[in-house]
């Protein structure tokens, strides 16, 4: 499902509770419990579907930083790109910075060169499905093959398993789509904030997006590649990501793979 049809789909599933306790409620004399109910259902189906941290349909891998630590973590959905991929991977590599690669399968299998690019600059390559589809509504079945093809299109190119994170697209997620990831021996990964670089505000304000944000343990969302697969350009994030650099030093950060700060508990159930 594509993002329109995500929202209709999550409208229908929200006035069909409400309007299954209004109908209850009018059925009974008194105060509108059923009703009231299936407004706060309602609303924990959305925020379960939407907050990508909350843990409301399962937990969601979070940082644990120790105390002197000042690493946190750059993390790219959507790519592989040939426009965009190499130079980022480049600078990051060049700089002594690593960062994490939710990569679509579909890329994958197009651009394997770029999957080993990644590996040999020392940057960790996750999961993010195989073709960017909204998994709000998508069975557990299709979850399985998402990662089931995306698997295949990284172990052919790499020659061995990506590492076990995997980053819904667009946060977006089904209440047994953490079940289904974690007995596959994945984590699912959430973000900080909204930097919204997809929308090409301007270098500048990209910039400024991720420099207030940047903390130990942030987990910063930035994209390679255009999921929509209409080729939208990521230039604007490739020409911020030496400012934002910049601004890490200048506070002592660096950025590591996102598997490498995960909770212990996490990340052992995770592998590469």
């Amino acid at each position: 499902m594509n993002k329109r049809e995500t929202l209709v789909g999550s409208a229908v599933v929200c006035a069909g509770l409400v309007g299954a306790g209004h109908l209850v409620d009018r059925g009974r004399a008194g105060k509108p419990i059923a009703s009231g109910g299936a407004v706060a259902l309602a609303g924990a189906y959305l925020a379960g579907t939407y907050l990508q941290n909350l843990p409301l349909f399962g937990a969601v891998a979070r940082p644990r930083i120790a105390a002197g630590r000042s690493e946190f973590a750059l993390t790219f959905d959507d790519g592989p790109d040939p426009r965009h991929t190499p130079s980022i991977s480049r600078l990051l590599a060049r700089r002594g910075h690593h960062g994490t690669f939710f990569v679509l399968g579909r890329e994958a299998r197009t651009h394997p060169d770029l999957i080993r690019q990644l590996a040999d600059d020392g940057h960790e390559i996750a999961c993010h499905g195989d073709d960017h589809r909204l998994l709000a509504f998508a069975s557990p079945r299709t979850i399985a093959a998402q990662c089931d093809a995306w698997e295949d299109a990284v172990g052919a190119a790499l020659g061995r398993p990506g590492t076990r994170l995997v980053r819904a697209p667009h946060g977006v997620r089904s209440p047994w789509l953490v079940s289904v990831a974690h007995r596959r021996g994945y984590a699912v990964c959430g973000w900080d904030g909204s930097v919204f670089d997809t929308a090409e505000p301007g270098v500048a304000t990209i910039t400024r997006r991720v420099v207030a944000l940047l903390r130990p343990g942030a987990v910063i969302l930035l994209h390679d590649g255009d999921g929509s697969g209409q080729g939208g350009s990521r230039a604007q994030t490739v020409a911020a990501l030496g400012g934002v650099l910049d601004a890490a030093e200048d506070l002592g950060l660096r950025s590591v793979p996102l598997g490498s700060l995960l909770e212990p508990e996490t990340q052992g159930s995770v592998g590469v």
